[in-house]
C-alpha cells in the first residue's frame, strides 16, 4: 500500500519523468533524501517499475495510430502472442476481457503500411479474426 507522499512523488513522476528529486521535495514539502528514500522503496517494492518517456510517433515516421482487437482459438493463444511479439511496429500487446482476446496497439507509416501489418497478423496460425481500429484523436495519455 502507498500512503498520501508516496501518491504524490509517483503522480510528479508520470506527469514528467524528468524532474529532479530536489524539485519533487520542494513540492511536497519534504526534504530530498526523504523523497529518494521513498523513490527507492517504490522501485525495490515493483510499485515503479521504469522511468521512462513518451515520444511523438510522428516524429519518427508513424502518422497513423491504431487499435487492433483480436480473436484467437485459445489453445493458440501463448503461440499467437509470441508471434505477435515479433512484429516491429506493434508497440504494445495485452490480453483481455471482452470483445477481443488480445488488444495491440499499432504505429503505422499511413494506412498502406497499416493494412500490411494487418496482414502480417491475420496470416499468424491461430488468429480467427482481426479488427483494426484507427485512432482519430487523442483526448488523454
Amino acid at each position: 500500500m502507498i500512503d498520501k507522499i508516496d501518491k504524490k512523488i509517483i503522480e510528479l513522476l508520470m506527469d514528467d519523468s524528468r524532474i529532479t528529486n530536489v524539485q519533487i521535495a520542494q513540492k511536497i514539502k519534504r526534504s530530498e533524501s526523504t523523497v529518494r528514500q521513498r523513490m527507492t522503496k517504490l522501485v525495490e517494492r515493483g510499485i515503479i517499475k521504469r522511468f521512462s518517456i513518451m515520444i511523438n510517433p510522428i516524429a519518427f515516421g508513424y502518422n497513423t495510430e491504431a487499435f487492433v482487437g483480436i480473436n484467437t482459438n485459445p489453445s493458440k493463444l501463448l503461440k499467437v502472442i509470441k508471434s505477435l511479439k515479433k512484429i516491429d511496429d506493434i508497440v504494445s500487446i495485452s490480453t483481455t476481457t471482452g470483445d477481443y482476446m488480445i488488444l495491440c496497439k499499432i504505429w503505422a507509416e499511413d494506412g498502406v503500411h497499416l493494412s500490411d501489418i494487418v496482414d502480417k497478423v491475420e496470416d499468424i496460425d491461430g488468429i480467427l479474426e482481426v479488427l483494426p481500429s484507427i485512432i482519430q484523436e487523442k483526448h488523454k495519455e
